[in-house]
């Protein structure tokens, strides 16, 4: 093999396996979720405050508004608000507890800006439906489209 032919093989060998780890990299990126499972969807339940001063920062991105307690109210991982296709929709979390609640999805939990890409971000309320203990943080929960 001359020169060129080496070269050429070189070029193409690199080639691939920069896109093949180019490919790795946008594969595991944090705003993917896990896919959607229909029967129950794994994910961390976190708590948040929707209403106006709390730490959820400004407005719902669903619908521009606050929402206080005792509203039951959730925000999605980008991956699962996937650009707010699941708005004003219900959704059913149930606990490792047995207990489960109906809530409605008002925001995104970005993850692009530091939410993990598992979680529902859930109200006072919600956690109390589920008789969780919020100091706890994160609690692993199912959640369903309803």
């Amino acid at each position: 093999m001359n020169n060129i032919g080496v070269f050429v093989l070189f070029f193409c060998l690199t080639t691939t396996h920069l896109l093949s780890l180019t490919n790795a990299k946008h594969k595991s990126k944090a705003h993917h979720s896990p896919a959607y499972t229909p029967s129950g969807t794994h994910a961390i339940l976190t708590v948040n405050n929707f209403a106006r001063g709390g730490d959820g920062g400004g407005a719902a991105e669903c619908d521009g508004k606050f929402h206080p307690l005792p509203q039951r109210v959730v925000a999605l991982s980008t991956g699962w608000y996937n650009h707010g296709v699941r708005c004003g929709r219900m959704i059913k979390i149930k606990a490792r507890n047995g207990r489960s609640t109906v809530a409605k999805v008002v925001d995104e939990c970005d993850s692009r800006h530091g939410c993990k890409n598992n979680v529902v971000d859930a109200s006072q309320t919600v956690w109390k439906d589920l008789r969780l203990n919020t100091n706890d943080g994160e609690v692993p929960v199912t959640w369903i489209m309803l």
